[in-house]
């Protein structure tokens, strides 16, 4: 039986919400191994007089644990 884990991780891009979820599984490799699935659990944005400024991105990182 396996076990899984998952965590919440936030990512931010000054491009797209896909960037912003690809810079969060990006720096979640770093330090885990063994990621099986990424959930994305809410986009939102930065608004800086009126534009768009900063996308993020919160998303559950599932990883296996041995």
């Amino acid at each position: 039986m396996a076990v899984v884990k998952m965590i919440e991780v936030m990512g931010t891009s000054e491009d797209s919400w896909e960037d912003a979820v690809k810079n969060a599984l990006n720096g979640a490799k770093k330090t885990i191994r063994g990621i099986s699935g990424i959930e994305v659990v809410s986009q939102t944005a930065a608004v800086k007089e009126g534009e768009l400024k900063e996308f993020r991105a919160t998303v559950k990182i599932a990883f296996k644990v041995d």
